[in-house]
């Protein structure tokens, strides 16, 4: 599970750095229902990668607050761009 958290995060972050770079270097701009499509999926993917390391620190006992934290706000703004339309 480990060798997958790496994948997951690095996928969000070219899912929002690829057509970034578009906009930026093109100048051309995309449908909002790309951009709202795009957003969430970027941020299912970290909160999956964020809910495997709270997996791996609670079998190891470790301290998972701050991950729970981080995928409870997650998810408020993800249910916040989805009801946002």
């Amino acid at each position: 599970m480990s060798k997958l958290r790496p994948f997951l995060y690095i996928s969000a972050l070219l899912l929002i750095l690829i057509p970034t770079s578009i906009v930026l270097i093109a100048d051309a701009s995309f449908n909002s229902l790309f951009s709202y499509i795009v957003i969430s999926i970027s941020l299912i993917l970290v909160m999956m990668g964020k809910t495997i390391t709270v997996f791996e620190k609670r079998k190891e006992g470790k301290k998972t607050s701050t991950d729970m934290g981080a995928i409870i706000g997650l998810t408020i703004v993800l249910l916040i761009v989805i009801f946002d339309n």
